[in-house]
């Protein structure tokens, strides 16, 4: 499975080192799943309540490319801490079969909110209608006028007033790289002499495979930035001639069709959710051949797979996520708890996009006006050495308002429709009619209401998105189970098997 990490952080207490232990906990995160990272995605000192971010904009147009399968991120609000957009933009990203995962929320965010962000996936369409006509400001505008804002530089370049243009240090590799590539030489080569002349990547790493993949299909080096759904030139200073550019890319998809066909993906729809009830470690896929020749595939307790200290026994693929999917079905969505469920999720969308947020956000939209004003003002008085700092505090000062507007242009919508018990109830109801072997089915309830599974060898505990259930820790688990610490052991004997279908 390939995926790529997105790290962000914000202005505010955040610093460069927050991006460096994203990224660590990310690469964790795929070393334990044994997932390929093919790719980084960052945006520095840029707010997640905005959408209008270089390298996310960059990475949602890479989706269609179908060189990942999932994006990591650190935890949830890096990818997005506006619920619509978060909605939005996931629902864009399954349409090309690419999830999003957080390293550090493996059980999921835990209460019903789950639940309106999965209804608002349901409806993106509809609430997209207006939306993306009014998204076109704040930093879409600053690159607009031929100026960098921001986000991951590429390998070859750095940053000089507002323009990207050659490194001393690192624009010869990259050319050395296409100049290679482009003649017939293959990767591992390349990447071996250039480690045996010290070369490194840009935060000092060892260079791998995948450290150039991207870079190769990257029409920044010809002098063109792609930015969302637009090329703006004169950014970049063009690093390699069109020719050479050319050349590269005939190889890479002559390359890219001939994988290993008959390597079929299979997808763990547990994955991150599913722990070991002895030792509170991950499930993680495992797979083997019978003596037929035919593949089985189970969820391993991954203690028990590195250093056997734990003697859970596997549990089998399907029949697990099949038992999951069953006894949600009978036990959470019938009528009685449907009902209520939706009562919840209509309290929270009435929560979540309120006429108070309209008002806050005209509020901090009239304020930034009022600030913007003194300044026009202050720079009439001003001696023109100090006009510089002015304009750039300005130039600040209109991105929090354009971020400001697309939040309330949000809201707007949002409050405009209005979602009523017995129409949530329909929509849970839909859960119930559809095929339980088609994967797709399978994988919408297992994201909406699983929070987490503890596995033991007679019984299954299943924790669900349903009432503001916190992320549930192996250790919370237990204190839950047993709940008088002078007891020795636990009260897991109350418990039945999970073959009679109690939790």
């Amino acid at each position: 499975m390939n995926a790529v990490i997105y790290a962000r952080y914000s202005s505010h207490n955040q610093t460069e080192q927050s991006i460096e232990g994203q990224l660590h906990d990310c690469y964790e995160y795929a070393k334990r799943y044994d997932i390929n990272i093919v790719g980084e995605y960052i945006d520095r000192a840029l707010s997640g309540t905005t959408d209008d971010r270089p390298d996310f904009q960059r990475m949602i147009t890479d989706a269609s490319k179908k060189q990942f399968d999932r994006i990591i991120v650190w935890k949830l609000d890096r990818f997005a801490r506006n619920r619509y957009d978060s909605a939005f933009y996931k629902h864009k990203l399954k349409q090309h079969g690419i999830r999003v995962i957080s390293a550090m929320e493996n059980v999921g965010e835990g209460d019903e909110s789950i639940l309106l962000e999965a209804l608002l996936e349901a409806s993106a369409e509809y609430y997209s209608l207006d939306l993306r006509k009014k998204i076109k400001r704040g930093q879409r505008e600053t690159i607009a006028k031929g100026r960098w804002c921001g986000g991951n530089i590429p390998y070859g370049y750095k940053v000089n007033e507002g323009k990207l243009v050659a490194s001393e240090k690192t624009a010869p590799v990259i050319q050395y790289v296409f100049k290679q590539y482009a003649s017939g030489v293959s990767m591992k080569v390349i990447i071996d002499d250039l480690k045996e002349r010290g070369v490194r990547t840009t935060r000092g790493g060892e260079l791998t495979y995948n450290t150039f993949t991207r870079a190769l299909s990257n029409e920044t080096y010809l002098g063109k930035l792609l930015y969302g759904d637009m090329i703006v030139e004169g950014v970049a200073e063009p690093l390699i001639d069109k020719d050479t550019f050319d050349q590269v890319q005939i190889r890479l998809k002559a390359n890219a069709r001939t994988p290993a066909a008959n390597k079929a993906k299979v997808e763990y729809l547990l994955q991150g959710k599913a722990f070991c009830g002895h030792c509170g470690s991950h499930m993680v896929g495992e797979s083997g051949t019978g003596r037929h020749g035919d593949k089985h595939y189970y969820y391993a307790c991954a203690t028990k797979k590195k250093t056997h200290a734990c003697n859970k026994r596997n549990e089998k693929k399907e029949a697990l996520e099949q038992y999951v999917i069953e006894h949600t079905i009978k036990y959470v969505l019938e009528p009685a708890r449907t009902r209520e469920i939706a009562k919840a999720v209509v309290a929270e969308y009435e929560k979540e996009f309120s006429g108070k947020k309209i008002t806050e956000c005209e509020k901090q939209i009239k304020q930034l006006d009022y600030e913007l004003n003194k300044l026009v003002d202050a720079l009439i008085e001003a001696p023109k050495s100090a006009h510089k700092r002015i304009y750039e505090k300005m130039e600040i000062l209109e991105q929090q308002k354009a971020s400001l507007e697309n939040d309330l242009t949000k809201f707007r919508i949002a409050n405009d429709i209005r979602f009523t018990e017995d129409e949530v109830c329909a929509w849970l109801r839909s859960f119930c009619a559809g095929d339980l072997t088609n994967p797709e089915f399978q994988r919408n309830i297992i994201d909406t209401f699983i929070n987490s599974i503890y596995l033991y060898d007679d019984r299954v505990i299943i924790f669900y998105n349903i009432k503001n259930n916190k992320p549930v820790t192996f250790e919370s688990l237990n204190e839950a189970l047993n709940p008088n610490p002078e007891e020795k052991g636990s009260n897991l004997n109350a418990y039945a098997s999970a073959k009679k279908g109690r939790f």
